[in-house]
C-alpha cells in the first residue's frame, strides 16, 4: 500500500512537470517581434560563376537591396550595394515568405551535423531578419530556392542601371 501512494505522487509529479513545460513551449511570440525586416538569400558554389548573393532589407523607412549575381549573357555580372528599391519589392518578398512559410521553416530549423562532408559542395542558406534585432540562417528548402532566387534575380535586372559594376 505505501509504494502505490509513492507511485501516485511520482506520477502526480511527472504529470506537474509535463503540464509546466508544455506550458513553457508553448508560449506564443508577439507579432512584434516576429515582423520580417530583411532576408538575405546566398549560393556558394565550386564554379565561382554560379555564386550569388541577394539582401532585401527595409531600413530607416527606405527598402534597401544589394545583389550579386553572374550570368552567362551580356553585362554577365549585377553588383547593387544599398540600392533604394519601390517598398511594393519587399511586401511581394513578405507575401512570399507567407505563402512558402519561409520565416516558420527557418525558425525551426534544425542543422544536421554530418562526419563526412565534401568540401565542394554547394550551399545555399537564407538568413531572416526580424524587427527585435534577431536573424537566424538555415539551409534553404530546394522549394524555397527556385522562388527566391527568380524574384531576387527579376528585381535585380529591374535595377541593372544602379549596377556598380561595369
Amino acid at each position: 500500500m505505501k509504494r502505490m501512494v509513492y507511485i501516485v505522487i511520482a506520477v502526480t509529479g511527472l504529470i506537474a512537470a509535463g503540464v509546466i513545460f508544455a506550458g513553457c513551449m508553448g508560449s506564443t511570440v508577439s507579432k512584434s517581434e516576429k515582423q520580417l525586416t530583411g532576408l538575405s538569400f546566398t549560393q556558394n558554389h565550386m564554379d565561382f560563376g554560379s555564386c550569388y548573393s541577394f539582401y532585401l532589407r527595409e531600413e530607416d523607412g527606405k527598402v534597401l537591396f544589394d545583389a550579386e549575381v553572374r550570368f552567362n549573357e551580356a553585362p554577365y555580372c549585377i553588383i547593387l550595394e544599398s540600392c533604394e528599391v519601390d517598398k511594393n519589392y519587399f511586401e511581394k518578398l513578405k507575401s512570399l515568405c507567407h505563402k512558402y512559410s519561409v520565416e516558420d521553416y527557418v525558425a525551426t530549423y534544425k542543422n544536421k551535423a554530418s562526419l563526412f562532408e565534401p568540401s565542394d559542395k554547394t550551399v545555399n542558406k537564407i538568413t531572416v531578419y526580424l524587427a527585435d534585432g534577431t536573424d537566424k540562417s538555415a539551409d534553404t528548402k530546394k522549394e524555397h530556392i527556385e522562388v527566391l532566387y527568380n524574384f531576387f534575380f527579376d528585381l535585380a535586372k529591374n535595377y541593372i542601371r544602379e549596377s556598380v559594376y561595369v
